[in-house]
């Protein structure tokens, strides 16, 4: 197994990203290497416990894998807001885009394979894929990502982030981050791939951009020439299930055949699948469902 890590240019940014190839990966008949794009959750990073995991399963499966940090977040230069989905699937085109065209740094020619999304990452996703139909890869994988966006989780916002939001128009949330520069912007000696504490705003005018994302553009998905895992766990206090039976509903509407879609539950599984039992149960639900599609995409 290689590891790389590298930049790719998107709108302003620059992305951080990781590739992990396989020593022997899987390959298309004209010899490019096939690989997944990770997007991650709401001010998360590609350090997080479930993209390192699943980095590893893609690896044990011969299936290269890049994960990388949106706008704002990680390692990545720029900023990020709450409302900012169309902003991420422009990031997933950018990098799904260089995979195409430059390939795999240090590794060669890339087929992209598929994409997979935590989260708000799993969101994004879908919206890359409608918005970037002609970039949407052969298997898309929705790892508790919400379709409801007008619906915001019960509690997130203390009383005197409400008093602010009414008062002030905006509210700084929280700093996040964990590996700060010094103050010209370079790293801090001894600290490899540093990241930027960052203030995380919350407007009026982001809440607004999130509530009108009408994810229902799902049911425009190329899904005639392409394959979609819906994962959520029964234990997730962040998106409720019937985000992703809705996801589930209208997709399978859409699709010329039942086997196009397919939706698991994982018993006991929370949101941000940090816990171990719920990555082994998180590997079973991936490697059965590529098990099956692989082979009726060529691969």
């Amino acid at each position: 197994m290689s590891q790389t890590e590298f930049f790719v240019h998107s709108r302003n940014a620059q992305l951080f990203a990781r590739a992990v190839v396989p020593n022997m990966p899987r390959r298309t008949r004209d010899g490019r290497i096939a690989v997944f794009v990770l997007s991650h959750g709401l001010l998360d990073n590609i350090d997080a416990p479930v993209f390192r995991h699943v980095q590893e399963t893609f690896n044990k499966l011969s299936i290269a894998s890049v994960a990388f940090d949106f706008h704002g977040n990680g390692c990545s230069t720029g900023t990020t807001s709450y409302g900012n989905y169309y902003n991420e699937a422009d990031d997933i085109a950018s990098i799904v885009q260089y995979l195409q065209t430059t390939g795999i740094p240090n590794s060669g020619p890339a087929f992209v394979l598929g994409t997979l999304g935590h989260s708000k990452g799993a969101s994004s996703m879908m919206l890359f894929a409608f918005k970037h139909m002609h970039m949407c890869p052969p298997l898309l994988i929705n790892l508790s990502g919400r379709f409801w966006l007008a619906r915001e989780i019960t509690m997130r916002w203390t009383k005197e982030n409400q008093r602010q939001l009414r008062e002030s128009g905006k509210f700084l949330w929280r700093r996040y981050g964990t590996k700060p520069t010094k103050s010209n912007g370079t790293k801090i000696e001894g600290t490899a791939n540093a990241k930027l504490v960052r203030e995380y705003w919350i407007s009026l005018d982001d809440m607004a951009e999130r509530s009108c994302t009408d994810m229902s553009v799902v049911q425009a998905l190329p899904l005639h020439r392409c394959f979609v895992l819906n994962i959520t766990g029964s234990k997730d206090q962040i998106v409720p299930d019937d985000d992703v039976w809705e996801y589930d509903r209208l997709m399978r509407m859409a699709a010329p055949n039942e086997d196009r879609v397919v939706t698991r539950i994982v018993p006991g599984a929370a949101h941000f699948w940090n816990k171990q039992r719920e990555l082994c149960a998180l590997d079973r639900s991936l490697v059965r469902w590529l098990n099956d599609v692989l082979p009726k995409i060529g691969l």
